[in-house]
């Protein structure tokens, strides 16, 4: 249907003002849900006004949106302007009309006649346009066509139809659009819920100050950067003095006060590169980077011990403030944030003995510390020049005595001496970084051994290697494992590969339990490590691919001796029968201990009685001596 609409003129004078209110105001709610005027030009819009201008034969061809005081183009064919004054605007009249609105001679419709786009750029004589509107029904622009040339006879019926269509098409981009910016918004909405509820989760709700878990994170970020950059940074643990007695005798109210004047004045006295946070209940962290000299650390701790020291008001009485303090630094007192920090707990605790004072860490405090600096010394050496080794245990099927694999034990081969054992390094088992980097060595040194073997075409079974939970942080072991074994041309079935059930209760146990999926799937058998000393085992055999179940080591030694652990074993024993899970006794060093096992049902063994773990090299002589039992 193609028609002349009325005029907006045509009505009554008495509600016109009312009614062109009530028009604008709902148009202009209606296109602003788009955020389109004003927007830059779109190809999607382009091409619609200039596959509407062919079709119709025009000269010119637009889509037009009509706002309070003018006509603004979204897309434009044949001419320049971006907007014209309402006043002037020919598609005003458009969108009032549900059918396309037609003016065949502008010269000759006095509606038009004296119009500045008639009489005038771009000299418009015929004109047609189509309305289009908003998702809730309300008139917002028209698509348009008009030519300097009249048409006595208008659009042609074909004409009239594609005019409809691409009108309807515009429609269609703009309610993409629509839920363009829905969506948007509601990412927006998310990623705010998320930034406050992660802000809330990081940070004590009484003080704002970061938790704990922030606190260790910046104080790990820290030392690498000191490390990078060779500098030195302090780290401060702060314990309110007498916190209990005034909470006791003053109220809580008065505590809280008292925690949050502490966490004020912290902030006031640190730099901004500094860090402070509420570590829980009346302890605070302090973590001071980029310090040069011992006479800063000195300045910053005097200051603030001023500032602490200061009685604080509360309901018109005065509050005795006081605190003491460990300090430590890096790198002087010790090189990780976990030795920092046991190095600063050893130093407060010290001031704690006196109260309200500082006590920076010297060694003497803790030999224990020494100790473990030794074992992470031996481990970053091991790993910094590649000295993390493997020895292979053989593992013995208890009803043939025939060899069926081997168990890949770290060692650390720092000289010409014995391996180190693991007993002396194994504090880096506990850094997540160590541990890792670690297993990573291990893993690529076992592969290649495995590719020597087959290449001499030794027949050693399968290999278990150990993983830690620092393997699956990632959420990419298996990936990075498989593509190693394809990277060497193994076969994953020679490989078992072993987790203990504190891997399973960490952080990140989702990962691990796609990792073992992923790795089952593709034929790597997964052993449970150290059955039965942990928690919810049963759980762990129904919850994840476990072909293996290894009997722990210290129920093995008790066969005989001890009834508890003998019948501790005999009912592990008993349960992978029961859900058809390979069993293997760890430890077995006499021959009373192998027949016991190999009498209750238990599938394999490995321990002194059969071998200890030697080098690689030896492995081919291993293999010889076992796989002929009568030999041995």
């Amino acid at each position: 249907m193609i028609c002349s609409a009325p005029s907006i003129s045509a009505l009554n004078p008495q509600n016109f003002v009312s009614f062109q209110n009530d028009v604008q105001t709902r148009r202009r709610k209606a296109i602003g849900q788009y955020h389109i005027l004003d927007s830059a030009s779109e190809a999607d819009f382009d091409n619609i006004t200039m596959l509407t201008a062919r079709i119709c034969g025009a000269q010119s061809a637009a889509i037009s949106f009509i706002d309070d005081h003018r006509q603004w183009f979204k897309a434009t064919w044949g001419i320049d302007q971006r907007e014209t004054p309402i006043a002037v605007s020919f598609c005003a009249h458009a969108i009032e009309s549900e059918a396309i609105f037609v003016v065949r001679d502008a010269h000759l419709d006095p509606l038009f006649a004296n119009n500045p786009l008639v009489t005038g750029a771009p000299h418009i004589r015929f004109y047609a346009g189509m309305r289009i509107e908003a998702d809730d029904g309300t008139p917002i622009a028209s698509l348009c066509v008009f030519d300097p040339q009249p048409r006595p006879g208008g659009l042609t019926e074909q004409q009239a139809v594609a005019l409809r269509v691409l009108a309807s098409q515009v429609q269609a981009l703009l309610q993409l659009r629509l839920s363009l910016i829905d969506r948007e918004a509601q990412v927006a909405a998310q990623t705010k819920l998320s930034n406050e509820l992660r802000y809330v989760a990081d940070h004590d709700v009484l003080t704002g100050l970061p938790h704990r878990g922030p606190f260790n994170k910046r104080l790990r970020s820290a030392i690498h950067d000191a490390r990078q950059d060779g500098a030195r940074l302090a780290l401060m643990l702060i314990d309110v003095d007498h916190f209990k007695q005034i909470n006791d005798s003053l109220g809580h109210t008065a505590g809280d006060a008292m925690l949050i004047k502490f966490a004020e004045r912290l902030r006031g006295i640190l730099r901004v590169t500094d860090t402070v946070a509420r570590l829980g209940g009346d302890e605070f962290g302090v973590v001071l980077t980029d310090i040069n000299r011992s006479e800063e650390v000195s300045a910053i701790v005097h200051s603030l011990i001023e500032r602490l020291h200061k009685p604080m008001e509360h309901e018109g009485r005065l509050v005795d403030c006081r605190a003491s303090i460990g300090l430590a630094i890096y790198p002087d007192h010790a090189d990780t944030a976990e030795l920092l920090t046991r190095c600063c707990d050893q130093a407060l605790a010290e001031a704690k003995q006196s109260r309200g004072c500082v006590e920076t860490f010297h060694p003497g405090m803790a030999e224990e510390f020494e100790r473990e600096s030794r074992m992470l010394k031996v481990a970053r050496q091991g790993i910094e020049m590649q000295r993390i080794v493997p020895h292979y245990q053989p593992k013995i099927a208890l009803s043939s005595g025939r060899l069926v694999g081997f168990e890949a034990l770290v060692r650390c081969a720092l000289n010409e001496g014995p391996a180190i054992l693991p007993e002396m390094f194994e504090l880096a088992f506990a850094d997540r970084e160590l541990a890792a980097a670690i297993s990573r060595q291990m893993i690529d040194r076992v592969l290649d051994d495995m590719r020597s073997w087959i290449d001499r075409g030794l027949a050693f079974g399968h290999v278990a290697i150990n993983t830690c939970a620092a393997d699956f942080h990632a959420n990419d072991f298996a990936e990075r494992l498989l593509g190693n074994i394809e990277q060497r041309g193994l076969d994953p079935r020679l490989i078992e590969v072993e987790v203990t059930e504190g891997v399973f209760l960490g952080r990140g146990a989702h990962h691990v339990a796609r990792a073992l999926s992923v790795l089952s799937q593709r034929g790597i058998r997964i052993a449970l490590d150290d059955f039965g000393t942990g928690f919810a085992s049963l759980t762990h055999l129904k919850q994840f691919p476990v072909d293996v179940l290894k009997i722990d080591r210290s129920f093995v030694a008790g066969i005989g001796s001890n009834p508890d652990d003998t019948a501790i074993v005999r009912a592990l024993i008993g349960l992978g029968q029961s859900l058809g899970i390979e069993t293997v006794a760890e430890g077995i060093e006499t021959l009373a201990q192998a027949e016991f096992v190999k009498t209750h049902g238990c599938d394999v063994g490995q321990g002194f009685l059969y071998s200890a773990a030697h080098p690689a090299d030896l492995v081919p002589s291993i293999i010889d001596l076992l796989t002929d039992p009568e030999a041995a």
